[in-house]
């Protein structure tokens, strides 16, 4: 009878959801990409954010229950663009930071999960609010997770305006960006 109940909590234990930490290191990155306009259609800026934390409650029984939290250092942003000279790339990087993020008064971004809908093969469409300027508005990332090694791969897109961002453009509007940013990542939950 000892034997059964001790299998009993086991097994009520490995069905309790998991919480891991997220944190910046190894392969992981975090990445954002917005496409120009005009005489520079076809190149797009992207941003790498080296610096976040978060958090992952994992219930691999009833997957839907699961909730991330994960906030990004903005001032960390790093122009990744290799298509710009070495003067221009700073440019982009300060007008990112000063005029975009506006780092001094928003030192961070987050994002809150407030649905998780299985879509089959480790693979969710995870709803929540991304803050970004003090603003939180709704987005849907697709992301996949490896449970063995717990790294989630995902992709969202969304609008700088949403945000009360105006796209950032140059010589009379012949050099511009688009209003659409795509956010990819690919971090590890570790316990």
């Amino acid at each position: 009878m000892l034997l059964v109940l001790l299998l009993l909590s086991i097994t009520a234990a490995a069905a309790q959801p998991l919480d891991y930490t997220i944190s910046a290191g190894g392969q992981d990155k975090i990445l954002l990409e917005v496409e120009k306009t005009g005489f520079l259609k076809g190149k797009k800026h992207s941003f790498e954010f080296p610096n976040y934390s978060g958090k992952l409650t994992y219930d691999a029984q009833t997957p839907g229950n699961s909730r991330v939290e994960l906030k990004i250092d903005a001032a960390s942003l790093v122009c990744k663009d290799t298509w710009v000279s070495p003067k221009d790339l700073k440019k982009i990087q300060d007008e990112a930071l000063t005029k975009v993020l506006v780092v001094s008064k928003y030192p961070d971004m987050r994002f809150t999960s407030t649905k998780v809908t299985p879509q089959g093969g480790n693979k969710f469409q995870v709803e929540g609010v991304l803050t970004i300027r003090g603003t939180g508005k709704p987005v849907t990332m697709t992301v996949s997770l490896d449970p063995a090694s717990m790294k989630m791969d995902g992709k969202s897109s969304f609008k700088m305006s949403a945000y009360g961002i105006k796209p950032p453009s140059a010589g009379l509007g012949t050099v511009g960006t688009k209003d659409d940013m795509t956010a990819t990542f690919a971090v590890t939950a570790r316990k």
